[in-house]
């Protein structure tokens, strides 16, 4: 009943179709009301001036194979038309249809014994939407009270390491902010994510740093080098007085956890027990997020469902993933070099920083960020910094 509404809201009003081709409304349409979905979006896209379905235009568009089929889909558009909707209340609709679909396939998965991921996640789908619309009606949002002290203010920014990078953002990010960390295998991502956490802590931030590439005791020790400034056969030599350092210096601050390989539930549920000021995410490409998704829209969905966690919970939040090909062997990054994901990811962004590195800038011991994409500032700027491997540190 929801799914037929929402298509008659969406032929009586372009603004009621916009709200719902964004949703995942369309996804979960049946066999019937699916071509009538179709023929409404071919409708919109070719009369872009369109504020509703002209339904005698819309019907003479509909075609098939089968006649029989088309005469049905006819007869429902000429229904749709005359269906008595609010359109006003859209967004009540599409989140009423989506606890409702989402709980209907959490229950087939939990009914046909399905393995245990895909029940959290279908579990996950379902609890996401529980409570959507009246939440956000509830929400008025930010007062006009404060929001350039919170925002404009460089004070009450949050610097980010290596400190040369705060002068082209403003002098730092806020919460809700989305970076991407991105390069070449063995560019040094890690080790400038790790200049950042390191960075947070020691100004008292709290991080969490999510792990599924490299062992999490491996970037634990890495964290440590950064924080004591040692390399790890120094910091071998005396393991107690180097962890005391660390501590000392930040490591108080951060927490690293392991996941294999994780889910969004996962890392929601590492936030709400830590309750984190920053959180870092490594690798998104890494991430479950269904068997059905290919892997360009499984590294959309993780790099949007990162960013909605940062503003769901008020973090900064930092991502590392991989550059394609295109990358290699080349100084300064563009979006386009991320690997698969070159619309998604960086539509989930506030900030991209691209870390290329060519045979002479290793030799010199250097990389050069790019920050290929940068809401926080007006400059899109590629600096070199040094690399100091054994420390894991950029500077």
């Amino acid at each position: 009943m929801l799914d037929r509404k929402l298509v008659a809201a969406a032929m009586q009003s372009r603004e009621a179709y916009s709200a719902v081709a964004t949703s995942d409304v369309p996804e979960s349409l049946d066999e019937v009301l699916a071509p009538v979905w179709k023929a409404v979006a071919g409708y919109y896209e070719r009369d872009p001036g369109a504020l509703y379905v002209d339904v005698d235009v819309l019907t003479g568009a509909i075609s098939g194979r089968n006649p029989k089929r088309v005469a049905a889909t006819t007869a429902l558009v000429q229904e749709l038309a005359n269906e008595p909707v609010s359109t006003e209340n859209i967004r009540h609709m599409i989140f009423a249809q989506q606890r409702e679909a989402r709980g209907m396939a959490l229950a087939a998965a939990i009914a046909g014994d399905k393995p245990q991921v895909e029940i959290e996640e279908a579990l996950e789908a379902y609890e996401s939407v529980l409570g959507g619309a009246e939440e956000d009606a509830d929400d008025e949002g930010p007062g006009w009270s404060g929001v350039l002290s919170s925002r404009i203010d460089q004070s009450k920014r949050m610097p980010v390491s290596p400190r040369i990078l705060n002068q082209y953002i403003g002098g730092g990010v806020c919460p809700g902010h989305n970076v991407t960390i991105f390069g070449r295998p063995e560019s040094g991502k890690t080790a400038l994510a790790l200049t950042m956490a390191c960075g947070f802590a020691r100004r008292g931030k709290r991080v969490l740093y999510i792990g599924n590439e490299d062992p999490v005791q491996d970037l634990m020790v890495r964290a440590i080098t950064n924080l004591t400034d040692a390399t790890a056969d120094e910091v071998a030599q005396d393991p107690e007085q180097y962890e005391c350092k660390a501590l000392e210096a930040g490591a108080r601050h951060m927490v690293f956890r392991a996941t294999a390989p994780g889910t969004i539930r996962e890392i929601e549920a590492l936030i709400k027990k830590h309750s984190p000021d920053v959180l870092f995410v490594d690798q998104l490409r890494n991430l479950s997020s269904g068997k059905s998704d290919n892997f360009t829209q499984l590294l959309d969905k993780n790099a949007q469902a990162v960013r909605a966690l940062g503003k769901k919970y008020g973090l900064v939040t930092i991502s590392v993933t991989q550059a394609g090909d295109s990358a290699s062997g080349r100084p300064v990054l563009d979006m386009g070099d991320v690997d698969s994901s070159n619309t998604g990811i960086p539509g989930a962004a506030d900030l991209m920083i691209g870390v290329g590195v060519t045979d002479a800038l290793d030799r010199a011991g250097q990389r050069m960020l790019s920050l290929c994409k940068n809401k926080l500032g007006v400059v899109r700027q590629a600096q070199v910094v040094q690399l100091d491997p054994y420390r894991s540190k950029m500077k």
